[in-house]
């Protein structure tokens, strides 16, 4: 329900339905099917069963559980408990007020004196009395319950009401002629005094609001008589032995109407014939009353049966001035930008393939949704031709939604109209013309094409009820409530076995053996099935944590982590120094930024650094975690590592040896070892003369390396850059390394700080390895400084090495740390 619609009395009225117009012929605005609820009418409901269950919160509550949920239950009447038909007997001016009388009012309770501002009243006249106690609506607005008062000193109990007072303007609207200020005028009217308002005005009926929007698959649900189903399948109400006649009366020796179709997907069933009728008839009461329950309001006869039948049976149907309609007919698809005059006024213009009904004078019908104005009955139609289409839904819910308009009919129309539900409201229909309208008979014969359809037969097992509903339901209890939802049931080849088939207007959602086991679980009520705790066991499964470690390790270490989409463009790759024909295209790229899938996590890391290095300070690191793709390889897992700085650093802050050292620390937060070397072939991206490869054992799972200064310069990056890439795909193939725990030092150490100058020409790694081997005393060697400058000649630096010496057995002496070390020192100088 939209918000305009809700701000209306009518839709939250507790003594009327809403008054408004319905139906595909019509075409006005309505507020039942399509909005957030219906409105089924109890009463209504008992022409075709008995209930054995009385009160209507009980029947709310096992509809709601077992069919469709029941928003609201409206007592029609429900505020005129206290109020009667009075009868004035005396009207006399108020002594103190030009514009109120003093009536007397003879009530079921006695005579009462009344103060009234009606501008109507008069003596004799019947009226709506409201007792004290009564609640009422002061001036249409506010609620309040009336007690006795003094009005300019004259006692007054009770009030005589207007309409909105009581809020039935809609049932009395105001006449002109009765002043500003009119009281209901029940006079003339054969109503006893003292006779409950209530009975008086027949509000008897209770309204169920029902949420549509879970019933969209069941279009049998969108009438009466398919609740009517539901309450006796849920075992609320019993079949009346004496049902409404739904039979079609005697068509007449005569051709049919002359009406084809282009496409027999468009109307895959139909009925039509003609009528004549006297104009003069008037609708029963008793129908609009129904009408009026379900917030319908009363137009003429002829529109008014073909929204009764709509509401009762599910199926609209649309009744033509026959008299307008000139030649043969066909059903087509629309062409583009065609122009219908519907019945409310608008000129439409129809998209491509909208179902529309044309004559030798152009288009008279927007099928399924409204009418045009020239084929429109009015009050002195004579001649109809009823027809009763079912539309091809998908059609009918397209031109809803291209249109942005929307009737009952094509609500229900869009759901899949059951094909028998057509037949039977085209029977009913005719049915009601004849009996209703004066002199009303069969002018054609049948026109008729299509089928009602038939039933899949659907074996059905009885464990498999049992075990998709987690209760043992006994086959006899299976079968009647199949037999209650009209389901023809008959024993199955096998014991357990059914053999289930659908009633015709279940067609569209009754397929297989699932959808019965629903029917028999909901019926059954899913209320019934006892809760018992599923039986598993807890398996803690197994995890490969190393990346979490990876990634926790990195962030302490300050890098960020960025999460981009593994979409890259060709120009991003280009610029990052990688082939995108290498890349695999995207079928359906949203531009040329997503047109390739990325083949490294490196690009996307760089462009990140072009944005943010200047927010970020002198350094900035980050990394990035992804699946990369090439094409004619498996995709795999990669994590890309970049180190930034803005700023000329030393040698023991170049980017490079940084991240070498946070590479390490993070593969052994991980558990994990690697051996990185001076690689030989190196990417286009990295710097030929600074970069290694990372290896594995024998295997290689990455590379480390410094930016190419023309890659860096793409990305207008002024210092220098370093950049790692980990296979983390084969990685995390290899078995987790074990990571022992060892005892915390027993005795103290000695260190020794040596400084020697090298020339890049020579990889000190040796140099590390010689100096651990050379003695057992020696627990660890690493590289303290590095320093480059004056007074030492290019190419050359500076190594400060710390050296530090334990023993697991005893504090060492200074005369055995200092022959230890000059054994190491030894090793690493010859």
């Amino acid at each position: 329900m939209d918000k305009k619609s809700d701000d209306m009395p009518y839709m939250r009225s507790p003594l009327l339905a809403g008054m408004r117009v319905a139906g595909e012929g019509l075409g006005v605005r309505s507020f039942l099917l399509y909005s957030c609820f219906m409105k089924i009418s109890l009463d209504w409901l008992s022409d075709f069963v008995t209930w054995t269950l009385k009160d209507p919160a009980a029947i709310a509550n096992r509809i709601t559980l077992g069919s469709a949920e029941v928003e609201e239950v409206e007592t029609q009447g429900a505020l005129l408990d206290h109020c009667c038909v009075g009868n004035i007997l005396t009207v006399e001016k108020h002594p103190n007020a030009d514009r109120l009388s003093v009536c007397t009012v003879e009530t079921d309770q006695g005579v009462k004196t009344v103060v009234c501002g009606g501008t109507n009243v008069r003596a004799g006249m019947l009226v709506a009395f409201a007792h004290v106690g009564a609640t009422v609506m002061w001036h249409g607005g506010e609620m309040m319950t009336l007690e006795p008062v003094k009005i300019r000193g004259v006692s007054s109990e009770g009030m005589i009401c207007a309409a909105e007072e009581l809020d039935l303007a809609d049932m009395f609207p105001p006449k002109p002629e009765d002043g500003e200020r009119p009281i209901i005028d029940f006079t003339g009217k054969k109503l006893k005094t003292g006779t409950s308002l209530r009975e008086a005005l027949g509000l008897t009926d209770v309204i169920l609001h029902i949420n549509n929007t879970a019933i969209t698959t069941r279009p049998d649900l969108f009438s009466h008589i398919g609740f009517a189903r539901e309450c006796v399948a849920l075992g609320l109400a019993k079949w009346k032995r004496q049902l409404p006649d739904m039979s079609p009366p005697r068509f007449a020796d005569a051709a049919a109407p002359k009406i084809t179709t282009q496409d027999p997907t468009l109307v895959p069933r139909y009925h039509a014939a003609t009528l004549h009728i006297d104009p003069s008839g008037e609708t029963p009461d008793w129908m609009k009353k129904r009408l009026a329950a379900v917030g319908v309001r009363s137009i003429t006869l002829p529109i008014d049966i073909t929204n009764y039948v709509m509401f009762e049976l599910g199926a609209p149907l649309h009744a033509f001035d026959a008299s307008h309609i000139h030649g043969a007919s066909t059903f087509r698809a629309s062409k583009a930008d065609e122009v219908v005059t519907t019945l409310d006024g608008i000129k439409r213009t129809l998209p491509k393939d909208t179902i529309v009904m044309e004559d030798e004078q152009g288009l008279f019908d927007l099928c399924g949704i409204m009418g045009d104005q020239r084929s429109s009955c009015t009050e002195k139609t004579t001649e109809i031709l009823l027809h009763a289409p079912v539309y091809d839904p998908i059609r009918i819910r397209r031109s809803i939604q291209t249109l942005n308009h929307r009737t009952d009919a094509a609500t229900i129309y869009e759901k899949g109209m059951p094909a028998i539900a057509a037949s039977l409201g085209f029977a009913r229909a005719l049915r009601l013309f004849v009996e209703l309208c004066p002199n009303a008979s069969v002018t054609s014969g049948q026109l008729q094409w299509g089928t009602d359809g038939s039933a899949p037969t659907i074996p059905v097992s009885l464990e498999h009820i049992q075990s998709r509903i987690g209760v043992d339901i006994a086959e006899k209890d299976v079968t009647r409530i199949l037999k209650d939802l009209e389901f023809d049931v008959r024993k199955g080849p096998k014991k357990g076995n059914l053999t289930v088939t659908p009633p015709l207007h279940r067609l569209r959602d009754i397929e297989g053996e699932h959808d019965v086991i629903e029917e028999v679980g909901r019926i059954f009520g899913f209320d019934n099935v006892p809760e018992v705790m599923p039986e598993a066991m807890l398996r803690i499964p197994q995890r490969d944590n190393r990346i979490h470690s990876l990634r926790d390790q990195l962030k302490a270490d300050r890098f960020v982590e960025i999460v981009p989409l593994s979409f890259v463009s060709a120009q991003l790759l280009k610029k990052a120094g990688l082939d995108p024909s290498e890349a695999v295209e995207v079928e359906n790229p949203l531009g040329d930024e997503t047109a390739l899938l990325q083949t490294s996590t490196l690009p996307h890391l760089l462009a990140h650094a072009q944005q943010n290095l200047l927010l970020a300070g002198d350094t900035l690191r980050s990394f990035q975690w992804s699946h990369v793709f090439h094409k004619d390889e498996p995709e795999r897992l990669e994590l890309g590592l970049l180190h930034t700085s803005r700023v000329q650093t030393d040698l023991l802050h170049d980017p490079f040896l940084q991240l070498k050292e946070e590479l390490l620390h993070a593969i052994g937060a991980a558990n994990e070892a690697i051996d990185i070397e001076a690689a030989k072939d190196v990417p286009a991206i990295a710097h030929p003369g600074r970069a290694a490869v990372i290896r594995h054992g024998n295997d290689i799972v990455g590379y480390l390396f410094e930016i190419h200064p023309m890659i860096r310069a793409n990305f207008d990056m002024v210092g220098r850059a370093a950049a790692a890439v980990l296979d983390l795909t084969t990685l995390f193939a290899l078995k987790p390394a074990s990571k022992p725990v060892e005892a915390l030092p027993a005795y103290p150490s000695i260190s020794y700080d040596v400084t020697l100058t090298r020339t890049h020409q020579k990889h000190i790694a040796h140099l590390l390895q010689e100096a651990r081997r050379a003695s057992e005393l020696l627990e660890d060697v690493v590289i303290h400084d590095l320093y480059a400058g004056k007074p030492l000649k290019e190419g050359e630096y500076n190594a400060t090495l710390r050296f530090t010496y334990r023993s697991a057995e005893k504090t060492l002496t200074d005369d055995e740390a200092k022959a230890a070390h000059a054994k190491v020192m030894k090793s690493i100088k010859g």
